[in-house]
């Protein structure tokens, strides 16, 4: 265990029972900011194309490469 860590639990384990919770959340308010499973991704985009996009995605691409 780091230094900082054994400090934390001595200074954690010195205070009183009434300052825990306040603290408790704290610290679970901080883990909660590095948890954050959502990500903000703004290059994806939705688009509406032809129905046959799909079927037709080599084609297509190989014209944009013969350029």
């Amino acid at each position: 265990m780091s230094v900082m860590r054994e400090e934390l639990h001595h200074l954690v384990d010195q205070l009183p029972e009434a300052e825990l919770r306040p603290t408790l959340e704290l610290i679970r308010g901080r883990l909660d900011e590095h948890e954050e499973t959502e990500r903000d991704l703004p290059f994806f985009a939705s688009f509406e194309a032809d129905p046959d996009l799909a079927d037709r995605h080599e084609e297509i691409l190989r014209s944009e490469w013969g350029r």
